[in-house]
């Protein structure tokens, strides 16, 4: 039998003691036990990556953000070594419960009991994707490696042991060092709020939001799938407010409305050197709307000799818009 088929038949043979490992892990009991040493691997909030050199005897500690309203999961990408690709199935990763002490870069002495366990084939890489929630949306895919289970969430952190899962492997086995880089997987959601600013800056009186068509509860902020959004804001107390919102995943938008008082209002517009009367009373700026009560009202417009009176029927929630123009008609004769 040549060298070549001995190393082979070896490999098999290992092999078969790997699914023994793995098989001999999935019976739910404490151990005790010591990693070279522990690697904090930081998830970031924003949906950036973070990256960490680990060997085959060491732990990670995957470490939540605060602020975990978006993210439903988390992916690791793992770089295999060549070393350890070479011999299918040599080094397990495992994820652990109840994990004592507290895991830190100073801690290498746990105890806990194994959760889920699996190895890294003869694939220079693998993408593991962990839910964080039993109901979450992460999709399955053919590039990817779906956790069945939710790993348990201790301090915003969650415990992963690599470990040998055979023996008589290559010494280079010992050496080498996967990277791995994690990064948070988001639900298909931003967050919209609506903040609103009373006329006089004062107590914010009731008012409804329409969100799409569908009245919506925006006290404490709304889920909404990511694209743009209709937002109808009505109240009897002030004038309905209509503005448009482009939610993006995993962002939160604030919508801000200064709410106008539900007076009528008027808006006047006149060429330059018209004098303005309302009800009288000369308008010394027309180019801000006037407020007015309820009820009749005249504007009189003077340009020179020549003098116009307007009159309107104000109704509260109302804007009505007042305008003169004078043409100059030019012809031409024989």
């Amino acid at each position: 039998m040549g060298l070549e088929s001995t190393r082979e038949n070896r490999k098999k043979n290992l092999s078969f003691f790997a699914i023994l490992f793995l098989l001999s892990s999935t019976v739910a009991f404490s151990e005790q036990f010591r990693v070279h040493k522990s690697v904090a691997l930081p998830i970031s909030r924003t949906g950036s990556k973070n990256t960490v050199s680990v060997g085959v005897n060491d732990c990670i500690v995957i470490e939540l953000p605060s602020d975990m309203e978006f993210i439903e999961g988390v992916e690791l990408q793992f770089k295999v070594p060549k070393e350890v690709a070479a011999w299918r199935d040599s080094v397990a990763y495992s994820f652990y419960d109840g994990i004592v002490p507290e895991p830190s870069s100073s801690t290498i002495d746990y105890n806990g009991t194994r959760r889920t366990t699996g190895t890294f084939g003869s694939s220079l890489s693998l993408t593991l994707k962990i839910p964080l929630k039993k109901n979450h949306t992460i999709k399955k895919d053919a590039y990817s490696t779906l956790m069945s289970s939710v790993p348990e969430v201790v301090n915003g952190k969650i415990f992963l042991r690599m470990q040998l899962a055979m023996k008589g492997t290559s010494d280079d086995i010992y050496s080498a060092h996967f990277q791995v880089t994690g990064r948070p997987l988001f639900i298909n959601k931003g967050k919209l709020f609506v903040q609103p600013v009373a006329p006089d800056k004062g107590d914010v009186k009731p008012y409804t939001v329409f969100i799409d068509g569908n009245q919506t509860d925006v006290s404490s902020g709304v889920l909404l799938t990511p694209g743009i959004h209709n937002i109808n804001i009505v109240s009897d107390y002030y004038r309905n407010e209509f503005r448009t919102a482009t939610v993006e995943q995993a962002k939160r938008h604030t919508v801000n409305v200064e709410f106008q008082s539900i007076e009528p209002m008027v808006r006047i517009a006149a060429p330059e050197g018209t004098q303005v009367y309302l009800d009288d009373s000369y308008v010394s700026n027309i180019n801000n709307p006037i407020f007015v009560s309820q009820g009749e009202h005249q504007i009189r417009f003077v340009i020179g000799d020549y003098e116009m009176v307007r009159s309107i029927s104000a109704l509260k929630g109302r804007t009505y818009n007042v305008s003169i123009s004078i043409n100059a008609t030019v012809t031409e004769e024989e």
